[in-house]
């Protein structure tokens, strides 16, 4: 009891010492968690551990998983992604519903998709390589809704291209490319695709672009010349348009996430200026320069953003030097973006501002929403992120 009150006086005593003034209590505040840079944002990650979605600090769901990455389809609507890693298919919604492994084989083998445009479909196709060809494999439909996976019932087609307007499928194998009946693979009809070379539909479904390799014979040389000529056509069937002629040497086809526009480089004729990125506007049918070609650097690889405001594109000069660009729509110039430490091996935009880039050490986002585009290193490997 003596020492209870000896402190009790010294507590009163340094009040009154205090002239009227309450007392200032400090407290040691407690540290502060580190900041990760994925805070924010729901992310889909895939390391030794496992795949991994982390949602929040608390809220994480795993699954194991091991191997590379090496397909990636988000849904139009965004409400989920389909990764394979290793020989696993596997979907992850954005949301906190169940992981679902859609198909399970070899770590060689190879994975196509595509969605509906409502997202309630995902159709895939897989094989396991044989030389030149498709091995083992087939073709399956994931119902979202009802959670089913079922085979569609192709034996030759291990491919799938896109989902029509119809509800029909475009599907390949090594020479042919199919409309089919989306249950039962029933052909509706087929395209010699043994010439048809980088083919690639458009996001919406509606066309298909391809560069064709023949031999065309030159009247005045008499003799039969290589030629690569960039096309465009209807999914649906119809007639080819010829986007651009051999002599340009078209090159590395992407779209325009909503499907209105072709990207590709080319080659002007003469062999004073490098490759430079055209642009193909399915609406009135004409193409333009993105940058205009010139004799020092050389543009190729275009990537156009959701909305079509930015254009990813790699420059490389004739000293050798290369680097990764963006250009923005309402400028005459494009900016270098910051790049993470080694070999790019795939580059995804997110949305209409934001990058994702993948490389073999780990993964980093490039926001180009302000004057400067910025990076940041993402402290896990991610493969999607929302």
């Amino acid at each position: 009891m003596s020492s209870f009150r000896v402190s009790i006086v010294f507590f009163v005593a340094v009040l009154w010492a205090g002239c009227a003034s309450a007392p200032v209590v400090v407290e040691e505040a407690p540290p502060l968690a580190p900041v990760s840079p994925l805070d924010g944002l729901t992310a889909v990650v895939v390391d030794d551990a496992g795949l991994t979605v982390r949602r929040s600090a608390t809220e994480v769901q795993s699954l194991e998983a091991s191997g590379s990455v090496r397909f990636v389809s988000s849904a139009p609507d965004q409400s989920a992604v389909v990764a394979s890693v290793g020989g696993s298919l596997i979907a992850v919604p954005r949301d906190g519903a169940t992981i679902n492994v859609l198909e399970s084989g070899d770590a060689s083998r190879v994975y196509t998709g595509a969605w509906s445009q409502d997202a309630s479909r995902f159709h895939f196709g897989f094989y396991e390589p044989a030389g030149d060809g498709m091995g083992a494999g087939g073709i399956r439909t994931w119902d979202r809704p009802a959670d089913e996976i079922r085979n569609v019932g192709c034996s030759a087609s291990k491919v799938v291209l896109a989902e029509l307007a119809s509800g029909s499928l475009l599907v390949r194998n090594v020479d042919n490319i199919f409309e089919v009946d989306a249950d039962g693979c029933g052909t509706i009809r087929s395209v010699d695709a043994r010439k048809m070379h980088h083919v690639t539909v458009s996001p919406d479904g509606t066309h298909l672009a391809y560069i064709l390799r023949e031999l065309v014979f030159n009247r005045e040389d008499r003799a039969y010349e290589p030629d690569s000529t960039l096309y465009l056509e209807p999914t649906t069937g119809g007639e080819a348009v010829k986007v651009i002629g051999d002599k340009y040497a078209p090159r590395n086809l992407s779209w325009r996430p909503d499907g209105s526009e072709l990207l590709y480089d080319v080659g002007p004729p003469g062999g004073e200026a490098q490759r430079a990125i055209s642009v193909y506007t399915l609406s009135d049918s004409r193409s333009s320069y993105v940058l205009p070609p010139n004799s020092t650097t050389a543009a190729t690889q275009a990537l156009m953003s959701p909305g079509g405001q930015h254009v990813l594109f790699r420059q490389s000069s004739t000293d050798g030097m290369s680097d990764w660009q963006v250009k923005t729509t309402g400028s005459n110039f494009a900016q270098s973006i910051p790049m993470p430490a080694g070999g790019v091996t795939a580059a995804y935009w997110l949305d209409g501002n934001r990058l994702l880039i993948r490389t073999e050490a780990g993964s980093s986002l490039v926001s180009v929403a302000g004057s400067t585009p910025a990076l940041t290193d993402l402290d896990a490997s991610v493969v999607w992120a929302w």
